[in-house]
């Protein structure tokens, strides 16, 4: 079977790598003949420090689903249109929005104080931070905070973007449109269906409408709709979704 996980609020939480005893139990699920393969809000460069060295070569599906990479090489990157991206930087600026854009591995970054968010921001020292001029594909960008933040979120709803919403975080991820997790698994060509999926926002939706089975970390109301199980997050969240997937391997 083929098993597709989320990272952040899913398999790791509060900003901390994804604990060795859910990284052995995927290890022997591969064992057991099992694929595994991530899809997460984080770009590549971001999904890597969470992961030990072991899973740096596994399906990794970034930004949404905006990049994928597979045994350490990169599959496609969906970036927003040049003109389009430039028009959407241009409107954050008016509002005075503090944002984050992804490249294809450098960033660039407006913000004035600490956000939550980039404490995971290019901790393996990978990427430069450079200048938006200096975005040579903008496959993410990310607001991180803003003054009339409702205003401006119901402003790109109307532009030809994908935008999605992290409760958690409250932050809005800005993707090229049609870009989510479900598409960018297709995108691997890697021919990955059917699959089980674990996820906890908006942004697993998608995978969640597609798999074979899926179970929701916590308890966001959407995916609670049509996930096949739930496991609440509490203090044995890590040892019941160990329980789970050993469960499910078997």
């Amino acid at each position: 079977m083929n098993f597709i996980f989320d990272m952040d609020g899913t398999i790791c939480f509060k900003g901390r790598p994804i604990s060795k005893n859910i990284l052995d139990c995927l290890l022997e699920l591969q064992e057991a003949g099992h694929f595994i393969g991530f899809a997460s809000a984080r770009p590549f460069r971001d999904m890597l420090p969470v992961l030990d060295e072991r899973f740096h070569d596994h399906l990794l599906i970034g930004a949404n689903g905006a990049m994928a990479h597979y045994r350490g090489k990169p599959l496609y990157f969906n970036a927003i249109p040049a003109e389009l991206a430039r028009e959407i930087v241009a409107i954050l600026d008016e509002y005075q929005a503090e944002y984050l854009i992804d490249d294809k591995l450098n960033y660039a970054l407006k913000s004035h104080r600490h956000h939550p968010l980039l404490t995971s921001l290019d901790q393996n020292k990978l990427a430069e931070r450079v200048d938006v001029s200096r975005i040579e594909a903008f496959v993410k960008i990310v607001v991180l905070s803003c003054g009339r933040f409702k205003e401006l979120a119901e402003m790109f709803s109307r532009l030809d973007v994908t935008i999605h919403y992290h409760s958690a975080e409250g932050i809005l991820d800005i993707t090229s449109n049609n870009v989510n997790k479900m598409r960018g698994l297709e995108q691997t060509g890697l021919g990955l269906e059917p699959f089980i999926c674990l996820g906890n926002d908006m942004n697993d939706l998608p995978l969640f409408e597609k798999a074979l089975h899926s179970i929701v970390i916590g308890d966001f109301a959407p995916l609670l709709h049509i996930a096949k199980e739930q496991i609440p997050v509490d203090d044995r969240v890590e040892q019941n979704i160990i329980f789970k997937l050993k469960e499910l391997s078997a």
